[in-house]
């Protein structure tokens, strides 16, 4: 129960970034798909167990912005999830894709009234503020499994508002102010999920695709990409925080906007290239935090 009670909830990030990877790898051997979305399930599992066990550690969590924002991975996951259900129980998947997109919308709502409106303090912005506001893109991501094709654009272009009122404002924070304690710093590896994440939306949800629109989306992906992994390198001495988390998503979902992006323009040696790059580097970002998780619940 101790590893439960510990289990912060940041590591839904992890969740999200193995059930991301199962959909990556899986033209590579669909045994790797399952096998990540086994482990996304195990931690989707010991969340829901903390929750039920300890309701108020989670409310006093939420009190807290950087958490708070970070929970977004959550929703998302279960929006992913539903994808693995849906060819064996798609009643039940729908219900599942749902409720992450109920939760997601709950969690705007909560997050911008108590962090936006009631308190809003720019010493707590950080890049998570994208997983609150464009983190609803994934239900345009995943819509289409569903057999939905009348309102993903939407949730697509919601995204996309998202990131353009937030993201003067987490510039601002990273560039400008500046001072960010160590506990935080890897959280500006959310950096490269902004604009990889609406790249993959808008190939799963646009009826017509603006391959100039496209081709500017994943010009800025691939600078911040460089952004963050170099971010990663000067943080890797850092000592273990449960933030270790955005080590993870970010790259996976770059490699998935990769993807996306070479099935929609075509593929070519340099592309390919970069899809492999990043595919491995997610592989061992995704393995290297989950042992550093390990070790941490296990010595907590």
């Amino acid at each position: 129960m101790n590893i439960i009670e510990k289990l912060p909830i940041p590591a839904s990030g992890i969740m999200l970034a193995t059930l991301s990877l199962g959909n990556l790898l899986q033209d590579v051997h669909p045994f790797l798909r399952y096998a990540f979305a086994a482990i996304g399930t195990v931690i989707l599992i010991l969340m829901l167990v903390k929750l039920a066990l300890y309701p108020k550690s989670i409310r006093e969590d939420f009190k807290n912005p950087v958490i708070a924002s970070s929970s977004g991975t959550f929703s998302m996951s279960l929006m992913i999830l539903s994808t693995y259900l849906i060819q064996f129980m798609p009643s039940f998947a729908l219900g599942i894709w749902i409720i992450g997109i109920v939760l997601h919308i709950l969690l705007v709502i909560y997050f911008t009234y108590h962090f936006i409106i009631r308190r809003f303090d720019i010493s707590t912005v950080y890049p998570s503020y994208w997983i609150v506001y464009v983190g609803i893109t994934m239900a345009a991501i995943t819509a289409h499994f569903h057999g939905i094709h009348e309102i993903d654009f939407i949730f697509f272009m919601i995204g996309f508002f998202g990131m353009l009122v937030t993201t003067p404002l987490v510039l601002y924070r990273e560039f400008i102010y500046k001072r960010i304690p160590d506990m935080n710093k890897p959280l500006t590896c959310i950096f490269t999920a902004l604009f990889s994440i609406l790249i993959v939306g808008y190939v799963n949800s646009a009826q017509n695709i603006s391959n100039e629109f496209l081709i500017g989306l994943y010009i800025i992906a691939c600078v911040f990409y460089v952004f963050a992994f170099y971010k990663f390198i000067t943080f890797r001495n850092l000592d273990f925080y449960p933030s270790f988390a955005a080590f993870t998503f970010p790259f996976v979902i770059s490699a998935l906007a990769t993807k996306g992006f070479i099935s929609t323009v075509g593929p070519n040696m340099a592309l390919n290239a970069i899809l492999m790059m990043e595919t491995i580097i997610a592989v061992i970002f995704v393995v290297y935090v989950l042992v550093r998780y390990a070790i941490f619940l296990k010595n907590s």
